[in-house]
């Protein structure tokens, strides 16, 4: 296994959230408006979280709940967060992504009481999402919502694909291949007139391709670790496929910037490319906000639907000032009908339609993603996940979108476009290695 230091010391950012509701920026100028003794002293639950879409529950719940208050803190990364400096306002509650690793679940406290209460039982989760948040056995965060990747194209071509593709839910990477190599057409020149699927045109495909072969990067101990030789795998088969199918990386790359500058759901629909990635929050944004014709299939591997790495989770910060009150909302938030009524108050108000489902995701609660949720985005009716391939994501470090997309996306682009030999490769003309990204990556992020 290769491990990389991950530096828990990095200066932290802040960056505006694009798309934050005001009804989300309102609440957070309340809560700075109200002192910090007042916080700490009143009935409120005081949610750290990065998701703007909290501030529609915590309204719809303050609405039925008199004795008990909800009050947002925006944060960016709540786990980077982690502990609270000095005079800040304590949270109860916590939301947000990379909430799994050592260095951030021995800030939480366990949850178990809530299912030997009864509060809740376990089996309205996903069980694998659930299992998920687990430390030593303990429940330490429950799951909120997670997305899933997709392949997207034309309903004009569902006949074609049909043909090509002998699922109707679920594609792996070999179908997707094959399928989209017997699309590409040339003229007498030798041009591309179409193309079927371009890997190239989606550094997020690139490293989806790395989960499907099981690279494994994950968090272990403030490390990053995976497996070197499958990702060196993982890089030689997007290569061989790029080559083989579509005539070469620059091939691809001339090709996408002359006939595929638009939206994915555009290029499926220009007869130029038979497939575009896509995952599903996005997918089902733009169904909801556009009446096209477009189709969809799971990208799976081995009878598994890796979820993305922003799979949102939360819990109980463990000096919680109002436990009962987090307990309270909490259980509130995971029933099924509460969830209906926020789906249904942000249809009828048409609050922040660019988020999909609950909190930009599939929810976590099996009931609402299988029952609720395809009431409100229809397409879902067709084809909904298989509860049992959906795969939680590695545990990951707080700073891991920055990593991949300054570390490792590029390594992997430059691995298929020759610019780079697999690390422990004897020959000398590696120009790159993660280690050199990761060098210039630290080096941006200290500067």
């Amino acid at each position: 296994m290769i491990r990389k230091h991950f530096s828990k010391n990095i200066t932290r950012k802040v960056v505006t959230q694009v798309g934050a509701t005001i009804l989300f920026v309102f609440s957070i100028f309340t809560l700075s408006s109200c002192s910090e003794k007042q916080l700490q002293t009143n009935t409120k639950v005081i949610i750290w979280t990065s998701c703007s879409e909290f501030a529609q529950y915590a309204e719809l719940f303050n609405k039925t709940h008199s004795n008990t208050q909800v009050q947002l803190v925006y944060k960016e990364n709540p786990a980077i967060s982690l502990p609270p400096a000095k005079d800040e306002v304590i949270p109860d509650i916590i939301v947000g992504s990379w909430l799994r690793t050592d260095s951030s679940t021995k800030y939480f406290k366990s949850l178990d009481y809530l299912f030997d209460r009864k509060n809740l039982t376990s089996d309205i989760f996903y069980p694998q999402l659930l299992a998920a948040g687990k430390v030593n056995y303990n429940q330490i965060l429950l799951p909120v919502s997670f997305n899933l990747p997709a392949i997207i194209f034309s309903t004009e071509n569902t006949s074609l694909v049909q043909s090509l593709i002998d699922n109707n839910y679920t594609v792996t990477l070999e179908q997707l291949r094959t399928a989209a190599s017997s699309y590409n057409k040339k003229n007498k020149a030798g041009k591309y007139l179409r193309m079927g699927f371009i890997p190239s045109n989606n550094t997020d495909f690139l490293y989806l391709t790395t989960k499907l072969f099981d690279v494994n990067f994950s968090d272990n101990h403030n490390q990053i670790i995976w497996d070197q030789e499958k990702l060196n795998q993982s890089t030689e088969y997007l290569k061989e496929w790029i080559t083989t199918e579509n005539s070469g990386y620059q091939t691809e790359k001339d090709f996408a910037f002359k006939y595929l500058f638009m939206p994915d759901y555009r290029q499926v629909t220009s007869d130029k490319t038979l497939f575009a990635y896509t995952t599903s929050n996005k997918l089902f944004k733009t169904l909801k906000d556009q009446v096209l014709d477009i189709d969809y299939r799971w990208i799976t591997t081995e009878n598994s639907i890796p979820a993305e790495d922003s799979f949102i989770m939360m819990g109980i910060y463990k000096e919680a000032q109002n436990q009962p009150g987090a307990t309270e909302f909490i259980t509130w938030f995971c029933q099924s009908e509460n969830q209906d009524a926020i789906l249904a108050r942000k249809t009828s108000l048409h609050l922040n339609t660019e988020m999909f489902g609950i909190a930009d995701g599939f929810s976590a609660i099996r009931d609402v993603t299988e029952h609720i949720i395809p009431v409100y985005y229809t397409q879902l009716l067709t084809n909904l996940p298989t509860a049992n391939m959906i795969t939680p994501p590695q545990k990951l470090p707080a700073r891991w979108d920055s990593y991949k997309n300054a570390v490792v996306e590029p390594y992997i682009n430059a691995c298929i476009s020759s610019e780079v030999k697999s690390e422990g490769s004897s020959e000398e003309v590696s120009q790159i290695t993660i280690a050199d990204l990761e060098k210039e990556w630290r080096k941006k992020v200290f500067d």
